[in-house]
């Protein structure tokens, strides 16, 4: 399609926006006839020309400028016209065309060309001038040129067919230009949907009108002369205009027009042999740049009537080898061209004597005539892989799709070349032809066949088409490997954000360097937040090759995990998981990492922002939940980084989808099972980088996941931790400082099972032979049989879960609800420590022990943030500090800190008490409000305090606007009143601090109006002004800005009031996390802790704590189980999802416009009298229409309550009025002998059948 698209883009009055009028000038040239020879014959034109004789050439003698020197010479183009550069080109505004509103219609481009041009220049033109595209395809419509009337039906099929063959191959539609006959049909269809389209530049169709200029009506209008008025806007081409100067005027509905211009003036048919040569080399140009030698732009010519010249040009296209779509019933020579290709089997003396009789009863032709035209017909038929026929009937089982007919013919052109019939078809984009006319039962693949095809549809995002070649056997594990995914990446467009984003990286590197999957790894890496660890980073040998390994040696596996000590876990991880790897999916779904193709196309798709086509394998993929969240955080990442703000917002609405895609099956999932659930969500998953399915709900800020009842009764429990929820808070605060009551008083949830599990042993011991037991777990039935010793096995089983009093501490001191409550009682105790010394003991006096205790309590805090940040999930340490520091609460903690090192430090200095103190004191409330964090937990003061830090940064910005009322106010006010104050404290008084306290209401009366004035105190200039300016501001702060603050907390809190329990339920995950991984002891005593942390830290980095305690251990095959029952409960929404997508409203809309069309098509069948059939076939053009506004209305809204309720009312009046039809037929003893097809019953109080 065009650059600004077809139908021309708006107008620019500038000449550079009509094709560069001097190279178009000094390009293309027209005829000009200069010698005059009389023309004796009777002109076709009844003009009284006696005094101004025609010419030969058809015009008058007045407009030439010599006359012929031998006046019997016949006239001839080459002897009797010369070129001349053109003067009529530019674009043409059509005045008062039908159909088009004010305004809507666009400037259509236009250029007069000499007959002999050479159609590549012409190609120049379109291209680069006129900016179209490349066509996928070359509909070229010939037929009636004069006015001629289409059936109904078979005028609505042609125009909705041939619009959609067009849109869907992007292709260009050539016709005659003119406004009659078959050109004006297409005319109206190119503005239908235009107008159907809001008239956007970007869905246009482009229409190619290609006309004789001496045949044009209104010449003048286009001609630009000397000081015409065309140099500077375009031409006014008038629709309206009674009186015509030529036979023929032009289509307003065409996109553009090449008018050949060969000297001669109303003359006919002078275009068709550019028209043939241009089509030609149109079809002469490879339909794509990858496509196959010989793939050239598919060329079908449309026949709908015409007269002997049509016959002619069908001729010409099938000698050409260009397939030919007769469309029946449409009249004269198509008529008879249908005919004889529909006998062409039994052609015979009597098939060949009927043929003679139609063409002498259509043209009356002279028996030479009659035979040629005879034998062009003969020839025609003898090629019937280049002919089809399109017949609109019903009972024939003829498809009425005309687009579908259109396709057909081109493949039916290339049978057997199957590849490129695929190729057509998805360059195309037309996968319903494709599984027509290409995948059938005849048709088979061999392996590798379609590698080719695959990588083009993956290439040029064609997702059907892919879900249609994996649907016919083509295996995805065969045919991605690394080295095929690197160059898959390497041929993904320059102006996407990955492209960006690669450059960043390559630009790094010294050298050239092409696209890696290791590069790829690093941009995965930071759209996680370094949280998620890519296969392409584990081993960089193998994937920062420029066309990767497609294996790996065992050897060279077992040497990588030899010698990969000194790179850290990652690597030495990956070797050992990359080996035996193998390509099942269930393989895959265990907690090795491989290379899954599925996954590996899947991140590629996102990456890339495809919507559809990372949907189809989402579909497919092994972990689906923990899929759709990588791809949120992924396009949440992404969109921060687009700057084009329709990008951004495409991403966004992406990274939703899949939030909403997780929830659903986390539904599915945990209404089949709780436990699987929770221990699904726990697990690290190493095929999506090592990362919890609730750690990326997290990054990603899924805060509608996190909110869903399974997740909130796992974190509950996760809160909890092995403390049953049978348990009375409140006893809880007793038995943490009673411990011998804990293990006879506190109940545990692992001690619940003891009764079923001793009811287990009890049917063991009766039946002696097995023992059924239910997986904790899972809650999976497992049968395990028993041999003699069976009965001492269970017993040994059941009296294991009896913990003893140790156990039983532990578990209750280690659960995070336990560790909370002792770090609160801890702080507060600390902020008494804190507040009693800083107001009591902080003297100049030798450090008491008090404050050396203060001190050590600081110092742990400052560890646990270490630990914290040496302990975190990311990788680089950079950027786990940078993670940490992106937390409020931990700026805070790094403020409070820093605050109390330097008022410690100022302490020590001999003079510096007070400053020390001051500091100390500030630095005291940072820590109180580190308080409030403690808050957080409380479903009730938790959602508030993320409303105070919306309003926090609200007042921000408000505060700026304050800032510059009152410094401006501050400014005005001294230098009125205080002149020439010189003293910075004096300034800053009476700039900065009367004019914030003045805000609040204290006026400093005596300042403005004092009543005694000194040399200390010097009485105000113009202290009416200082008055008058101070009613200002005060009115502006006080009433207008400060209330302005007032409606913005307000607006705040409505906004978040909805959202806030959600937002709180996400902050409450990450304190939740935090305090199941911290130590068991509050500070001061967790140094202990610390140390031993820091130990086996450095002892051993590998095995530092960064595993989350949230981390359940499972078995392999559990792990299997788990995947494998998610993937089932994905198929299972997914399946539901599709049935009521198949059962909406829009489909049965669908439905019923074909039963009204086919009824439409029987009833005409049946009808003779000419004024009945057209009064039902009002009411059937009345119906179809009311069926595509509904159609047209549920694609385009919303589907609300109050829309639906209008449909549902069209459709009750619709199908009346089809039982009103029907019971009209019947009455008259019109109807058909097949019964008439059920209407569908819709009530209009409910909207069902």
């Amino acid at each position: 399609m065009e650059g600004s698209q077809a139908g021309g883009s708006t107008s620019s009055v500038e000449l550079n926006a009509m094709g560069k009028p001097e190279w178009i000038q000094s390009t293309f040239f027209m005829r000009v006839c200069n010698r005059f020879t009389a023309d004796k014959k009777e002109s076709i034109f009844l003009y009284d020309h006696t005094e101004d004789p025609f010419c030969q050439c058809g015009k008058e003698k007045s407009r030439h400028e010599h006359q012929s020197d031998d006046p019997s010479e016949p006239w001839s183009v080459k002897t009797h016209t010369s070129e001349s550069p053109t003067n009529a080109y530019g674009e043409i505004q059509f005045v008062g065309a039908a159909g088009w509103g004010q305004g809507q219609q666009k400037l259509r481009k236009y250029v007069r060309v000499d007959y002999e041009t050479d159609p590549k220049t012409l190609m120049d033109l379109i291209q680069k001038q006129w900016n179209l595209d490349q066509p996928k395809l070359l509909i070229s419509v010939t037929g009636g040129a004069k006015d001629f009337t289409l059936n109904s039906n078979l005028k609505d099929v042609f125009r909705k067919g041939l619009i959609e063959a067009a849109r869907s191959t992007d292709a260009w539609i050539i016709t005659g230009g003119s406004n009659s006959g078959v050109m004006k049909y297409v005319g109206e269809a190119v503005r239908d949907y235009a107008i159907a389209e809001g008239g956007s530049a970007t869905t246009s169709i482009v229409a190619i009108g290609i006309a004789t200029w001496g045949i044009l009506d209104q010449q003048e209008a286009l001609t630009r002369g000397k000081g015409s008025k065309l140099l500077s806007r375009p031409a006014i081409y008038r629709m309206d205009q009674q009186e015509q100067t030529g036979p023929v005027r032009l289509d307003p509905n065409h996109t553009h027009f090449i008018l050949v211009d060969d000297g001669t003036t109303r003359k006919f048919v002078k275009e068709i042999k550019l028209r043939s040569d241009l089509e030609k080399q149109i079809s002469e140009q490879k339909v794509t740049p990858e496509s196959n030698e010989g793939l050239n732009i598919p060329t079908v010519c449309v026949v709908v009537g015409g007269g002997p010249n049509t016959i002619q040009t069908v001729n010409r296209a099938v000698g050409k080898g260009t397939p030919c779509l007769i469309i029946d019933q449409s009249g004269r020579a198509a008529n008879i061209l249908a005919y004889a290709f529909n006998n062409h089997r039994t052609y015979s003396e009597s098939v060949r004597g009927e043929i003679k009789k139609r063409l002498l009863g259509e043209f009356k032709f002279s028996d030479s005539d009659l035979d040629k035209h005879q034998h062009w017909i003969e020839e025609c038929i003898e090629k019937p892989n280049l002919i089809n026929v399109y017949k609109l009937d019903a009972g024939s089982g003829v498809s009425t799709d005309l687009d579908r007919a259109i396709l057909h013919a081109l493949l039916k052109a290339k049978k057997g070349i199957r590849i490129d019939q695929l190729q057509l078809a998805m360059v195309w984009n037309r996968v319903d032809v494709a599984k027509s006319e290409i995948f059938t039962d005849d048709n088979h693949w061999k392996m590798g066949e379609l590698n080719e095809s695959v990588r083009y549809a993956i290439e040029h995002d064609l997702p059907r088409f892919l879900e249609l070649f994996i649907e016919n056997g083509v295996s995805i594990y065969d045919y991605l490997t690394e080295e095929e995914l690197t160059v898959l990446y390497g041929k993904i467009k320059q102006t996407s954000l990955l492209s960006r984003l690669l450059k960043g990286i390559i630009e790094k590197k010294v050298g050239e360097y092409n696209v890696t999957l290791w590069m790829i790894g690093q941009i995965i890496q930071q759209l996680t937040m370094d949280t998620y660890k890519p296969l392409y980073l584990s081993n960089k040998k193998r994937f920062n090759q420029e066309y990767s390994l497609t294996a790996v040696s065992e050897k060279e596996v077992l040497h990588e995990s030899d010698n990969s000590d000194h790179r850290g876990c990652s690597s030495r991880l990956f070797a050992i998981l990359n080996h035996n790897s193998q390509k099942s999916e269930e393989q895959q779904s265990g907690t090795q990492t491989q290379f899954y193709p599925i996954r590996e196309l899947f991140l590629y798709a996102i990456l890339l922002n495809r919507r559809e086509m990372a949907r189809k394998l989402w579909e497919r993929i092994g972990e689906p939940i923990a899929a759709a969240l990588t791809a949120s955080k992924m396009l949440k990442a992404m969109a921060c980084k687009e700057s084009d703000q329709d990008q951004k917002k495409s991403m966004m609405e992406h990274a939703d989808i899949y939030e909403k895609l997780a929830i659903e099956v986390l539904k599915e999932c945990y209404n089949q099972g709780e436990d699987r659930t929770n221990d699904m969500m726990k697990r690290k998953m190493p095929n999506w980088g090592q990362a919890t399915c609730l750690d990326m709900a997290f990054k990603a800020k899924n805060k509608k996941f996190i909110a869903q009842s399974a997740i909130q009764n796992l974190l509950k429990e996760i809160w909890m931790g092995e403390i049953s929820d049978e348990n009375n808070y409140w006893k809880l605060w007793l038995y943490m400082f009673l411990p011998p009551m804990v293990a006879f008083f506190v109940r545990f949830r692992k001690n619940e099972h003891r009764k079923e599990f001793q009811q287990h042993a009890e049917t063991a011991n009766e039946h002696k032979l097995m023992v059924v037991r239910s997986d904790i777990e899972g809650g999976t039935p497992v049968t395990e049989a028993v041999g003699e010793h069976g009965d001492s096995d269970v017993n040994n089983r059941v009296g294991s879960l009896f913990l003893s009093v140790l156990q039983n501490l532990k578990l209750f001191y280690n659960a995070p609800i336990i560790k909370f409550r002792f770090n609160v009682l801890a702080y507060l105790a600390f902020l008494f420590l804190f507040s009693l010394i800083i107001l009591t003991e902080f003297e100049e006096e030798p450090v008491r022990p008090k404050e050396w205790f203060l001190i050590a309590w600081v110092v742990s805090l400052c560890l646990e943030e270490f630990r914290q940040i040496a302990q975190g999930d990311i990788n680089s340490p950079i950027d786990r500090i940078h993670h940490w520091i992106s937390d409020f609460w931990n700026k805070v903690d790094l403020a409070t800190l820093l605050l109390f090192g330097i008022g410690v430090t100022l302490r020590r200095i001999p003079g510096m008490i007070g400053p020390a103190r001051i500091i100390l004191a500030l630095d005291l409330i940072g820590f109180y409000m580190r308080l409030l964090q403690s808050f957080s937990v409380s479903e009730r003061l938790g959602p508030k305090l993320i409303m105070i830090k919306r309003m926090m940064e609200d007042l921000l910005f408000l505060g700026c606007i304050l800032a510059v009322v009152l410094i401006s106010y501050g400014i005005t006010s001294q230098a009125i009143m205080f002149p020439n104050v010189t003293d910075p404290l004096s300034l800053f008084k009476g700039i900065f601090y009367k004019s914030f306290f003045q805000m609040y209401g204290v006026i400093f009366w005596d300042d403005i109006q004092p009543e005694e004035c000194t040399l200390d105190s010097p009485c105000p200039e113009y202290s009416w002004m200082g008055i008058l300016l101070l009613g200002i501001y005060i009115m502006l702060c006080n009433i207008l800005l400060l209330n302005l603050l007032v409606a913005m907390v307000s607006d705040v809190f409505s906004k978040i009031e909805d959202n806030a329990v959600d937002l709180w339920r996400l902050q409450q995950y990450e304190v939740i996390n935090e305090y199941s991984n911290r130590p068991a002891i509050p500070p001061p005593l967790v140094l202990i802790s610390h140390i031993k942390s820091s130990v086996d830290f450095y002892r051993n980095i590998c095995r530092r704590e960064t595993r989350s305690k949230l981390d359940p251990s499972l078995t392999d095959e559990r792990v299997k189980q788990l995947v494998l029952w998610e993937r089932n409960n994905a198929d299972k929404f997914i399946t539901n999802q599709n049935y009521k997508s198949q059962h909406n409203m829009e489909e049965r809309m669908k439905v019923t416009g074909d039963r009204v069309q086919k009824m439409s098509v029987m009833m005409e069948k049946q009808l003779g009298d000419s004024d009945r059939l057209s009064t039902i076939e009002h009411q059937l053009v009345k119906t179809n229409e009311a069926m595509e506004g509904i159609r047209k209305s549920l694609i385009t809204t919303e589907r609300s309550s109050d829309r639906l309720s209008k449909i549902e009312h069209q459709m009750v009046r619709s199908n009346k009025a089809m039982e009103w039809i029907m019971k009209s037929l019947i009455t008259n003893k019109l109807s058909s002998e097949e019964e008439p097809p059920d209407m569908e019953h819709i009530d209009s109080g409910s909207g069902g059948r």
